[in-house]
This record gives structure tokens, C-alpha cells and sequence, in this order.
């Protein structure tokens, strides 16, 4: 009983965590610059 318990948590905090990650990256539209080392 606690196994499944346990389950259904993780399979919701990995939902909240996508949405949460995913709502950052479009709400706030952040694209650092990018460095030169970097640049071909």
C-alpha cells in the first residue's frame, strides 16, 4: 500500500516539476547571452 502511495507522489511531483520548468522558460522568454568561447 505505501509503495503505491509513494508511486502516485513521485508521478506527481514529476508533473508539477515539468509544468513548473516549462512555464519558466515560456513566461519569462530568459535566453542568456551566449559566450564567446563558446561561438564558432
Amino acid at each position: 500500500m505505501m509503495k503505491k502511495f509513494y508511486g502516485i507522489i513521485a508521478a506527481l511531483s514529476t508533473v508539477v516539476a515539468a509544468l513548473v520548468a516549462s512555464s519558466a522558460c515560456i513566461l519569462f522568454a530568459y535566453q542568456p547571452e551566449e559566450p564567446k568561447s563558446l561561438r564558432d
